[in-house]
Protein backbone atom coordinates (compact mmCIF):
# COMPACT_ATOMS: atom_id res chain seq x y z
CA UNK A 1 0.00 0.00 0.00
CA UNK A 2 1.55 3.44 -1.17
CA UNK A 3 1.68 6.45 1.27
CA UNK A 4 -1.37 7.98 0.10
CA UNK A 5 -3.70 5.23 -0.27
CA UNK A 6 -2.29 4.30 3.63
CA UNK A 7 -3.05 8.79 4.45
CA UNK A 8 -6.65 7.92 2.56
CA UNK A 9 -7.49 4.89 4.56
CA UNK A 10 -6.60 6.74 7.79
CA UNK A 11 -8.64 9.42 6.87
CA UNK A 12 -12.10 7.16 5.58
CA UNK A 13 -11.49 5.58 8.86
CA UNK A 14 -11.12 8.43 11.82
CA UNK A 15 -12.96 11.01 10.30
CA UNK A 16 -15.48 12.60 12.04
CA UNK A 17 -18.00 15.32 11.51
CA UNK A 18 -17.03 18.57 13.54
CA UNK A 19 -19.67 20.27 15.27
CA UNK A 20 -20.63 23.68 14.96
CA UNK A 21 -19.97 24.72 18.13
CA UNK A 22 -19.37 23.83 22.05
CA UNK A 23 -18.86 25.23 25.63
CA UNK A 24 -16.93 25.01 28.64
CA UNK A 25 -17.73 27.55 31.17
CA UNK A 26 -17.22 27.96 34.49
CA UNK A 27 -20.97 29.31 35.94
CA UNK A 28 -24.41 28.72 36.27
CA UNK A 29 -25.07 32.08 34.75
CA UNK A 30 -22.08 31.73 32.05
CA UNK A 31 -23.51 28.28 31.80
CA UNK A 32 -27.24 29.70 30.99
CA UNK A 33 -26.24 31.88 28.56
CA UNK A 34 -24.18 29.59 26.49
CA UNK A 35 -27.31 27.04 26.37
CA UNK A 36 -29.75 30.16 25.23
CA UNK A 37 -27.36 31.05 22.36
CA UNK A 38 -26.83 27.37 20.80
CA UNK A 39 -31.16 27.32 20.91
CA UNK A 40 -31.32 30.23 18.76
CA UNK A 41 -28.37 29.51 16.59
CA UNK A 42 -29.74 25.40 16.12
CA UNK A 43 -26.63 24.08 18.03
CA UNK A 44 -26.55 20.84 20.52
CA UNK A 45 -27.29 22.11 23.96
CA UNK A 46 -25.34 19.33 25.10
CA UNK A 47 -22.07 20.31 23.90
CA UNK A 48 -22.50 23.13 26.60
CA UNK A 49 -19.83 21.55 29.67
CA UNK A 50 -19.17 22.73 32.68
CA UNK A 51 -15.49 22.26 34.07
CA UNK A 52 -13.83 25.56 31.80
CA UNK A 53 -10.12 25.53 30.70
CA UNK A 54 -9.61 22.15 32.55
CA UNK A 55 -12.29 20.37 30.74
CA UNK A 56 -11.44 21.99 27.28
CA UNK A 57 -7.87 21.07 27.72
CA UNK A 58 -8.73 16.94 28.52
CA UNK A 59 -11.45 17.34 25.29
CA UNK A 60 -9.41 18.84 22.72
CA UNK A 61 -6.54 17.29 20.75
CA UNK A 62 -8.29 13.90 21.12
CA UNK A 63 -11.64 14.50 19.62
CA UNK A 64 -12.10 17.01 16.21
CA UNK A 65 -12.21 20.40 17.52
CA UNK A 66 -15.78 22.50 17.16
CA UNK A 67 -15.72 25.08 14.28
CA UNK A 68 -16.69 27.76 17.19
CA UNK A 69 -15.26 26.98 20.76
CA UNK A 70 -16.61 28.85 23.54
CA UNK A 71 -13.62 28.66 26.26
CA UNK A 72 -14.32 30.43 30.07
CA UNK A 73 -10.80 31.50 31.04
CA UNK A 74 -11.81 32.57 34.76
CA UNK A 75 -9.92 28.96 36.22
CA UNK A 76 -7.16 29.61 34.64
CA UNK A 77 -4.17 31.88 36.85
CA UNK A 78 -2.67 32.72 33.64
CA UNK A 79 -4.99 32.90 30.77
CA UNK A 80 -3.55 34.09 27.91
CA UNK A 81 -0.26 31.49 28.53
CA UNK A 82 -3.48 28.88 28.88
CA UNK A 83 -5.46 30.03 25.56
CA UNK A 84 -2.04 29.42 23.72
CA UNK A 85 -1.38 26.01 24.45
CA UNK A 86 -5.17 25.46 23.79
CA UNK A 87 -5.26 27.17 20.72
CA UNK A 88 -2.45 24.81 19.63
CA UNK A 89 -5.01 22.01 19.58
CA UNK A 90 -7.82 23.38 18.80
CA UNK A 91 -6.49 23.59 14.65
CA UNK A 92 -8.92 25.47 12.99
CA UNK A 93 -11.57 26.08 16.02
CA UNK A 94 -12.25 29.88 16.13
CA UNK A 95 -12.38 30.49 19.81
CA UNK A 96 -14.78 33.03 21.64
CA UNK A 97 -13.05 33.38 25.19
CA UNK A 98 -14.82 34.65 28.59
CA UNK A 99 -13.43 35.50 31.66
CA UNK A 100 -13.57 38.26 34.70
CA UNK A 101 -10.34 40.25 34.29
CA UNK A 102 -11.45 43.63 32.53
CA UNK A 103 -8.13 44.83 31.05
CA UNK A 104 -6.85 45.93 27.74
CA UNK A 105 -3.66 44.77 28.12
CA UNK A 106 -5.26 40.61 28.65
CA UNK A 107 -7.24 41.64 25.97
CA UNK A 108 -4.51 42.32 23.32
CA UNK A 109 -2.83 39.07 25.12
CA UNK A 110 -5.98 36.65 24.56
CA UNK A 111 -5.96 37.82 20.92
CA UNK A 112 -2.03 37.50 20.53
CA UNK A 113 -2.74 33.67 22.20
CA UNK A 114 -5.25 32.34 19.47
CA UNK A 115 -8.74 33.91 20.67
CA UNK A 116 -11.13 35.55 18.01
CA UNK A 117 -12.55 37.83 20.73
CA UNK A 118 -13.05 38.07 24.76
CA UNK A 119 -15.87 38.94 26.81
CA UNK A 120 -15.84 40.02 29.96
CA UNK A 121 -18.27 38.48 32.51
CA UNK A 122 -21.32 38.63 33.15
CA UNK A 123 -22.23 37.70 29.45
CA UNK A 124 -25.64 37.32 27.92
CA UNK A 125 -26.71 35.45 25.01
CA UNK A 126 -27.40 37.95 23.04
CA UNK A 127 -23.97 39.50 23.68
CA UNK A 128 -22.45 36.03 22.78
CA UNK A 129 -24.55 36.14 19.55
CA UNK A 130 -22.98 39.61 18.56
CA UNK A 131 -19.75 37.97 19.11
CA UNK A 132 -20.44 35.04 16.76
CA UNK A 133 -21.22 36.70 14.53
CA UNK A 134 -18.32 38.72 14.10
CA UNK A 135 -16.10 36.11 14.27
CA UNK A 136 -18.21 34.26 11.60
CA UNK A 137 -17.80 37.68 9.55
CA UNK A 138 -13.50 37.70 10.30
CA UNK A 139 -13.92 33.89 8.70
CA UNK A 140 -15.89 34.87 5.69
CA UNK A 141 -13.21 37.11 4.51
CA UNK A 142 -10.54 35.37 5.02
CA UNK A 143 -9.03 37.15 7.88
CA UNK A 144 -8.97 34.50 10.61
CA UNK A 145 -5.38 31.91 9.70
CA UNK A 146 -6.49 28.08 10.26
CA UNK A 147 -3.33 26.52 11.64
CA UNK A 148 -3.08 23.25 11.38
CA UNK A 149 -4.00 20.44 14.18
CA UNK A 150 -1.73 18.70 15.99
CA UNK A 151 -2.89 16.26 18.32
CA UNK A 152 -2.49 16.08 22.61
CA UNK A 153 0.68 14.35 23.58
CA UNK A 154 1.10 13.12 26.68
CA UNK A 155 4.14 11.53 28.59
CA UNK A 156 4.14 8.96 31.20
CA UNK A 157 6.89 9.02 33.99
CA UNK A 158 8.12 6.85 36.45
CA UNK A 159 8.69 8.22 39.65
CA UNK A 160 11.11 5.00 40.41
CA UNK A 161 11.69 1.57 38.27
CA UNK A 162 8.90 -0.82 38.54
CA UNK A 163 6.04 1.21 39.11
CA UNK A 164 4.59 0.57 36.62
CA UNK A 165 4.39 3.68 33.91
CA UNK A 166 4.94 1.44 30.73
CA UNK A 167 2.12 -0.77 31.47
CA UNK A 168 -0.27 2.26 32.33
CA UNK A 169 0.82 4.35 28.88
CA UNK A 170 0.43 0.81 26.65
CA UNK A 171 -2.77 0.39 28.02
CA UNK A 172 -3.97 3.74 27.81
CA UNK A 173 -2.59 4.14 24.10
CA UNK A 174 -5.01 0.75 23.31
CA UNK A 175 -8.29 1.75 24.90
CA UNK A 176 -8.13 5.42 23.41
CA UNK A 177 -7.63 3.87 19.89
CA UNK A 178 -10.26 0.66 20.01
CA UNK A 179 -12.56 2.08 22.43
CA UNK A 180 -12.71 5.97 21.78
CA UNK A 181 -11.43 4.98 17.73
CA UNK A 182 -8.71 7.62 17.64
CA UNK A 183 -5.60 7.64 16.03
CA UNK A 184 -3.23 6.61 18.98
CA UNK A 185 0.72 6.90 18.16
CA UNK A 186 2.55 5.14 20.84
CA UNK A 187 6.35 5.86 21.55
CA UNK A 188 9.12 3.94 24.26
CA UNK A 189 11.93 6.51 24.45
CA UNK A 190 13.49 4.35 26.19
CA UNK A 191 15.99 2.88 23.42
CA UNK A 192 17.85 0.23 25.38
CA UNK A 193 15.64 -1.11 28.08
CA UNK A 194 12.38 0.10 26.78
CA UNK A 195 9.45 -2.69 26.81
CA UNK A 196 6.56 -1.28 24.99
CA UNK A 197 7.06 -3.81 22.03
CA UNK A 198 7.01 -6.59 24.26
CA UNK A 199 3.21 -5.27 25.58
CA UNK A 200 2.14 -5.86 22.33
CA UNK A 201 4.28 -9.07 21.44
CA UNK A 202 6.03 -7.40 18.35
CA UNK A 203 9.57 -6.28 17.30
CA UNK A 204 11.24 -3.22 17.99
CA UNK A 205 12.60 -2.07 14.95
CA UNK A 206 15.93 0.58 13.97
CA UNK A 207 13.85 3.15 13.08
CA UNK A 208 13.38 4.99 16.07
CA UNK A 209 17.07 5.07 16.84
CA UNK A 210 17.75 6.34 13.11
CA UNK A 211 15.10 9.03 13.57
CA UNK A 212 17.25 10.71 16.65
CA UNK A 213 21.16 10.22 14.91
CA UNK A 214 19.32 11.34 11.55
CA UNK A 215 16.53 14.12 11.81
CA UNK A 216 16.51 14.86 8.35
CA UNK A 217 15.18 11.58 7.30
CA UNK A 218 12.16 11.73 9.29
CA UNK A 219 8.96 12.08 6.70
CA UNK A 220 5.94 10.63 6.38
CA UNK A 221 7.63 7.82 3.85
CA UNK A 222 9.87 7.19 6.84
CA UNK A 223 7.59 6.99 9.91
CA UNK A 224 4.78 4.75 8.04
CA UNK A 225 8.00 2.42 7.71
CA UNK A 226 9.04 2.94 11.24
CA UNK A 227 5.83 2.59 12.90
CA UNK A 228 4.11 -0.92 13.56
CA UNK A 229 0.77 -1.07 13.57
CA UNK A 230 -1.33 -2.47 16.25
CA UNK A 231 -4.86 -2.61 14.37
CA UNK A 232 -6.06 -0.37 12.44
CA UNK A 233 -5.60 3.22 15.17
CA UNK A 234 -2.43 2.17 17.37
CA UNK A 235 1.11 3.02 15.77
CA UNK A 236 4.36 1.42 18.09
CA UNK A 237 7.69 2.91 17.81
CA UNK A 238 10.08 1.41 20.04
CA UNK A 239 13.86 -0.20 19.64
CA UNK A 240 15.70 -2.15 21.67
CA UNK A 241 19.22 -1.41 20.82
CA UNK A 242 22.60 -3.37 22.56
CA UNK A 243 23.73 -2.33 25.75
CA UNK A 244 27.03 -1.21 24.60
CA UNK A 245 26.24 1.06 21.95
CA UNK A 246 23.86 4.15 22.97
CA UNK A 247 22.37 6.06 20.46
CA UNK A 248 23.52 9.59 19.99
CA UNK A 249 20.90 11.92 19.98
CA UNK A 250 21.66 14.89 17.61
CA UNK A 251 20.19 18.36 18.64
CA UNK A 252 16.27 18.84 18.44
CA UNK A 253 16.05 15.50 17.02
CA UNK A 254 13.62 14.22 19.92
CA UNK A 255 10.93 17.24 19.44
CA UNK A 256 11.35 17.54 15.46
CA UNK A 257 10.12 13.61 15.60
CA UNK A 258 7.67 14.19 18.41
CA UNK A 259 6.26 17.30 16.12
CA UNK A 260 5.95 15.27 13.57
CA UNK A 261 4.29 11.97 15.21
CA UNK A 262 1.87 14.47 16.31
CA UNK A 263 0.60 15.71 13.06
CA UNK A 264 -0.10 12.47 12.18
CA UNK A 265 -1.75 10.88 15.71
CA UNK A 266 -5.20 12.35 17.42
CA UNK A 267 -2.90 11.75 20.40
CA UNK A 268 0.44 10.63 21.04
CA UNK A 269 1.65 8.70 24.32
CA UNK A 270 5.37 8.81 25.17
CA UNK A 271 7.10 6.30 27.51
CA UNK A 272 9.67 8.41 28.88
CA UNK A 273 12.51 7.47 31.23
CA UNK A 274 13.75 9.47 33.57
CA UNK A 275 16.79 9.80 32.59
CA UNK A 276 16.16 11.23 29.56
CA UNK A 277 13.82 14.13 31.23
CA UNK A 278 17.53 15.15 32.80
CA UNK A 279 19.54 14.65 29.31
CA UNK A 280 17.19 16.20 27.27
CA UNK A 281 14.63 18.52 28.45
CA UNK A 282 13.76 19.74 25.03
CA UNK A 283 11.40 16.67 24.98
CA UNK A 284 8.99 18.73 26.98
CA UNK A 285 8.67 21.17 24.02
CA UNK A 286 6.35 18.90 22.36
CA UNK A 287 4.41 17.28 25.45
CA UNK A 288 1.41 18.84 26.48
CA UNK A 289 0.45 16.37 29.56
CA UNK A 290 3.18 14.91 31.89
CA UNK A 291 2.02 11.27 34.50
CA UNK A 292 4.13 11.21 36.56
CA UNK A 293 3.05 7.46 38.16
CA UNK A 294 4.41 6.61 41.68
CA UNK A 295 3.45 3.69 44.01
CA UNK A 296 2.33 4.63 47.79
CA UNK A 297 6.24 4.44 49.18
CA UNK A 298 8.14 6.86 50.80
CA UNK A 299 10.53 6.54 47.43
CA UNK A 300 7.98 7.04 45.56
CA UNK A 301 6.66 10.13 46.85
CA UNK A 302 10.44 11.45 47.11
CA UNK A 303 10.89 11.02 43.53
CA UNK A 304 7.58 12.24 42.81
CA UNK A 305 8.06 16.03 44.30
CA UNK A 306 11.42 15.86 43.06
CA UNK A 307 10.02 15.49 39.39
CA UNK A 308 7.19 18.05 40.30
CA UNK A 309 9.90 20.27 40.88
CA UNK A 310 11.80 19.90 37.94
CA UNK A 311 8.78 20.08 35.93
CA UNK A 312 7.68 23.31 37.60
CA UNK A 313 11.35 24.66 37.16
CA UNK A 314 11.33 24.09 33.05
CA UNK A 315 8.60 27.30 32.85
CA UNK A 316 6.91 25.65 29.86
CA UNK A 317 2.58 24.57 29.68
CA UNK A 318 3.03 21.13 30.35
CA UNK A 319 0.06 19.82 32.62
CA UNK A 320 0.90 17.57 35.40
CA UNK A 321 -0.88 14.95 36.88
CA UNK A 322 0.12 12.26 39.74
CA UNK A 323 -0.78 8.60 39.76
CA UNK A 324 -0.72 5.92 42.26
CA UNK A 325 -0.39 2.87 40.21
CA UNK A 326 -0.68 -0.61 42.53
CA UNK A 327 -2.88 0.36 45.23
CA UNK A 328 -3.74 -2.74 47.83
CA UNK A 329 -4.44 -3.43 51.35
CA UNK A 330 -1.13 -4.06 53.43
CA UNK A 331 1.30 -4.13 50.92
CA UNK A 332 4.92 -4.33 52.17
CA UNK A 333 6.25 -0.48 52.36
CA UNK A 334 3.41 1.33 51.10
CA UNK A 335 2.41 4.52 53.32
CA UNK A 336 -1.61 5.40 53.33
CA UNK A 337 -2.51 7.34 50.73
CA UNK A 338 -4.08 10.41 52.61
CA UNK A 339 -0.50 10.98 53.97
CA UNK A 340 1.15 10.85 50.80
CA UNK A 341 -1.66 13.61 49.19
CA UNK A 342 -0.73 15.78 52.13
CA UNK A 343 2.92 15.34 51.46
CA UNK A 344 2.81 15.59 47.90
CA UNK A 345 3.82 18.76 46.02
CA UNK A 346 1.01 18.61 43.64
CA UNK A 347 -3.02 17.29 43.17
CA UNK A 348 -3.08 13.62 43.81
CA UNK A 349 -4.70 12.22 40.80
CA UNK A 350 -6.01 8.68 40.45
CA UNK A 351 -5.29 5.57 42.47
CA UNK A 352 -5.01 2.24 40.03
CA UNK A 353 -6.09 -0.89 41.83
CA UNK A 354 -3.56 -3.93 42.60
CA UNK A 355 -4.19 -6.92 40.28
CA UNK A 356 -1.16 -8.99 39.38
CA UNK A 357 -3.52 -12.03 38.00
CA UNK A 358 -5.10 -9.98 35.60
CA UNK A 359 -1.80 -8.34 34.83
CA UNK A 360 0.63 -11.28 34.52
CA UNK A 361 -2.57 -13.01 32.10
CA UNK A 362 -1.93 -10.05 30.02
CA UNK A 363 1.70 -9.84 29.76
CA UNK A 364 1.86 -14.00 29.40
CA UNK A 365 -0.46 -13.37 25.91
CA UNK A 366 1.51 -10.12 24.98
CA UNK A 367 -2.09 -8.44 24.80
CA UNK A 368 -3.35 -5.42 26.51
CA UNK A 369 -5.83 -5.55 29.28
CA UNK A 370 -8.78 -4.70 28.23
CA UNK A 371 -8.18 -7.49 25.57
CA UNK A 372 -6.91 -9.77 28.00
CA UNK A 373 -9.28 -9.39 30.96
CA UNK A 374 -12.82 -8.31 29.73
CA UNK A 375 -14.04 -6.35 33.33
CA UNK A 376 -12.19 -5.96 36.99
CA UNK A 377 -11.75 -3.06 39.20
CA UNK A 378 -7.79 -2.86 37.60
CA UNK A 379 -9.86 -2.19 33.82
CA UNK A 380 -12.36 0.03 35.80
CA UNK A 381 -9.62 2.62 37.08
CA UNK A 382 -7.72 2.49 33.80
CA UNK A 383 -10.67 3.39 31.97
CA UNK A 384 -11.44 6.19 35.02
CA UNK A 385 -7.47 7.80 33.99
CA UNK A 386 -8.31 8.09 30.85
CA UNK A 387 -11.41 10.14 31.64
CA UNK A 388 -9.35 12.08 33.39
CA UNK A 389 -6.77 12.72 30.76
CA UNK A 390 -9.01 12.97 27.92
CA UNK A 391 -12.63 13.51 29.01
CA UNK A 392 -15.33 11.36 28.42
CA UNK A 393 -16.31 10.12 25.10
CA UNK A 394 -18.12 12.13 22.48
CA UNK A 395 -21.30 10.91 21.21
CA UNK A 396 -21.37 10.42 17.56
CA UNK A 397 -23.67 11.70 15.80
CA UNK A 398 -25.57 9.57 12.84
CA UNK A 399 -24.56 10.12 9.34
CA UNK A 400 -27.33 9.63 6.61
CA UNK A 401 -25.15 6.51 5.46
CA UNK A 402 -25.95 4.84 8.90
CA UNK A 403 -30.15 5.98 8.56
CA UNK A 404 -29.99 4.64 5.04
CA UNK A 405 -28.13 1.14 6.10
CA UNK A 406 -31.07 0.67 8.55
CA UNK A 407 -33.52 1.28 6.56
CA UNK A 408 -32.35 -1.20 4.02
CA UNK A 409 -32.25 -3.63 6.85
CA UNK A 410 -36.03 -2.87 7.96
CA UNK A 411 -36.54 -3.29 3.82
Amino acid sequence: MSVAEDQTLYSELDEEPREAFAAFVCDDETHSAAVALAGRRGWPKGEVQHGGMAAALRQLGVVAAPEIMLIDVSDASEPAQALDGLSELAGEARVLAVGTQNDVGLFRQMLEAGAADYLVKPVTAEALDEAVKRIEQAGATGQAPTPARRGRCIAFVGARGGVGATTLAANIAWMIAEERERRVGLIDLDLQFGTLALSFDVEAGPGLREALEDPDRVDELFLSRAMTSIGERLSVLASEEPVDDAPHVVGQAVPKLLESLRERSDLLILDVPRSLLASHPDVLEQVTDVVVVSDLTLAGLRDSNRLLRFLKAQGGKVRTHVVTNRVGKALKGQIEASEFARELEGDMGRQITLDSDSMAKAAMQGKPLGESVKNGKLLKDMRALTVDLVGEPRRRRKSLFSFSRKAKKKA
